[in-house]
């Protein structure tokens, strides 16, 4: 079983999400390709498909977005998880939700077998300037907040929901 953890990354959090969940599969034995949406990845070529995108601005990274509605039908042929990464994801206030996450899921065409919505990293260094100065101006708690064994946790819980 080929299993594409195809990410898009804004801070390269996504990114170690991506990278958690892809060795906590290939430990189980699964076979995994690893690919930033950059490269633009080929979902046809493996039975299942994990989706992770930073979430910015309440929205999935563009990048994300238009991968997934370029392969929308390879997509919806085959089970897809979906993870979302961003700094407001450990806002308890949220529980769990993300609005970027609702909007995408809304319109993708395809229904994902799991969905997660991972706290991330909110690291002034790795922001461009004027993303800094919305974040202080926004008061937004600074810190990495990912929890990579929540994340393990995750990529063993949907394993048998992606070989279905």
């Amino acid at each position: 079983m080929s299993i594409l953890v195809a990410y898009a990354t804004h801070t390269g959090a996504t990114r170690t999400l991506a990278e958690t969940i892809a060795e906590t599969l290939t430990a189980q034995g699964c076979e995994v390709a690893l690919a930033d949406i950059a490269n633009d990845p080929d979902p046809g070529a493996h039975e299942a498909v994990i989706l992770g995108s930073g979430i910015r601005m309440d929205a999935l990274e563009k990048s994300a977005i238009a991968w997934a509605d370029q392969h929308r039908e390879q997509l919806a042929g085959r089970p897809v998880a979906l993870f979302t990464c961003s700094g407001s994801a450990a806002d308890p206030r949220k529980e769990g939700k993300q609005k970027g996450t609702d909007h995408f899921l809304a319109r993708a065409g395809f229904t994902p077998v799991a969905v997660r919505n991972f706290p991330g990293w909110v690291i002034l260094d790795k922001m461009a300037l004027h993303e800094r100065a919305l974040m202080r101006t926004l008061r937004t708690p600074l810190g990495d907040f990912r929890d990579l064994p929540a994340v393990a946790a995750w990529a063993r819980e949907i394993s048998p929901l992606l070989v279905a």
